[in-house]
């Protein structure tokens, strides 16, 4: 019996699917991390700075509440592009006729 397009295709769509879902995992978790590092990186510069012209520490929620917000939005985002780019060639490849 031969295979239609779709049922050779299904190992390739899993695998694609399986890769994406990976990719924007990593994704998240890459930019999360480096947002919320430049966050704390300026409360340490504006601490220091503070320190140096004697004048009071703002608390660090005043810096890494907004950089927390920030990083999860922006990995959100990147996330669900890299979702959306994948799960696209994934409905490409299914329809795509082999042979």
């Amino acid at each position: 019996m031969p295979q239609t397009a779709q049922t050779y295709n299904w190992p390739v769509i899993r695998r694609i699917v399986g890769l994406t879902a990976v990719a924007a995992f990593v994704a998240f978790c890459v930019v999360q991390d480096r947002v919320t590092a430049a966050g704390a990186s300026r409360y340490a510069l504006e601490a220091l700075a503070a320190i140096d012209h004697h004048q009071p520490v703002a608390p660090i929620d005043s810096v890494m509440r907004p950089a927390v917000r920030r990083s999860v939005r922006l990995g959100l985002a990147l996330a669900g592009l890299v979702l959306a780019a994948g799960f696209g060639t994934a409905a490409i490849v299914s329809r795509v006729r082999r042979g």
